[in-house]
């Protein structure tokens, strides 16, 4: 009869441990979702506030020695938390994946993207959002009121498409899929009747959109399809036509389609020197100036600086290559408005 006690309470008290065990395990997931929902280092957390968000989301009633121990176990698995001793108020989550002004510049990014969707912009800022404690996220609500969804592509696969094309890629394989183009009622309609089917090679993201590198079957010629104009979009069986030297193929046809960087003299006025700075880089080389006016070379696409150049008119002055400025000469004899 002894044993049988004795083995009842030895049970008991095994039960009574994992008991234990399992409510301190929720207890150290639930304390840190609160850490990462509710507190940043201007929002510190007393100890009575964590008690009280623990019963309240949760369900749960620890003590403070409950509490301190979920702590201790936090930061042995690496996660950097200031406490009451450090900071005399309270705790909270020092270190996040990203800083609040990494953020607010990736949202601003995700706004100005035109390959993907009004919603989806919306979707990924909600999730960028998660990364910021409750508090930091009412900081950033209005952001997307200032920024204009008018470029913003009307085709909701795009995220699918990546999807696809990276798994068709990985493997080596063609693909068919649809191409798209605006219609005089400002929706997307399929180019032409039959589908087409390519081989595909990766993907760049160039010009503010992201391309498919690839070529049409049966041929070797490199082409760039717009990722965003693509739509049902089917992984083949067939493996990729084999192209020799497809690699260097694909970088001809990037410079091709963007230009390849030439070096390029131009004469620009003064009080434009910030833009140049900010179109080309620190690295321009100004080769002489005067209060007025300084010249400056640029390592850059000619194609680029045609288009720059021309929204400049009045303030820059392309010197070489020769061939550019007599193409930007005619482009701007063939203005209607000249």
């Amino acid at each position: 009869m002894y044993r049988y006690l004795y083995r009842v309470m030895f049970y008991n008290i095994v039960e009574k441990m994992e008991r234990i065990m399992i409510t301190n395990r929720a207890t150290t997931i639930c304390l840190l979702e609160i850490l990462k929902e509710y507190s940043d280092d201007t929002h510190i957390l007393q100890m009575n506030e964590i008690i009280s968000k623990m019963n309240t989301l949760y369900g749960l009633e620890p003590d403070r020695r409950t509490l301190y121990s979920a702590f201790a176990l936090l930061k042995e698995l690496g996660y950097d938390i200031s406490g009451y001793e450090e900071n005399g108020i309270g705790y909270y989550l020092r270190e996040r994946d990203f800083e609040k002004s990494e953020i607010v510049m990736l949202m601003d990014a995700v706004y100005s993207f035109p390959f993907i969707t009004d919603k989806q912009s919306r979707e990924l800022i909600k999730k960028l959002q998660k990364q910021l404690c409750v508090n930091s996220r009412k900081t950033n609500r209005n952001l997307a009121v200032v920024r204009s969804t008018d470029r913003k592509t009307l085709n909701r696969q795009v995220f699918y498409n990546i999807d696809r094309l990276d798994e068709a890629i990985s493997q080596n394989r063609q693909v068919s899929f649809r191409y798209m183009k605006y219609g005089i009622d400002k929706k997307l309609h399929p180019r032409r009747k039959l589908l087409y089917t390519v081989n595909t090679y990766g993907m760049i993201y160039t010009n503010e959109h992201y391309y498919l590198v690839c070529s049409l079957a049966g041929c070797s010629e490199i082409s760039l399809y717009r990722i965003d104009r693509m739509s049902d979009i089917t992984i083949l069986d067939t493996r990729n036509d084999e192209n020799k030297n497809a690699e260097n193929k694909t970088k001809k046809a990037i410079y091709a389609f963007s230009g390849e960087p030439e070096h390029i003299s131009l004469k620009c006025r003064m009080n434009i020197l910030d833009n140049v700075i900010d179109r080309f880089g620190i690295d321009i080389r100004i080769t002489e100036h005067t209060d007025d006016y300084f010249y400056a070379t640029v390592l850059s696409s000619p194609k680029g600086v045609k288009f720059w150049a021309l929204q400049y008119l009045p303030y820059v002055e392309v010197l070489k290559p020769e061939w550019l400025r007599n193409d930007i000469i005619e482009s701007i004899e063939a203005n209607p408005y000249t």
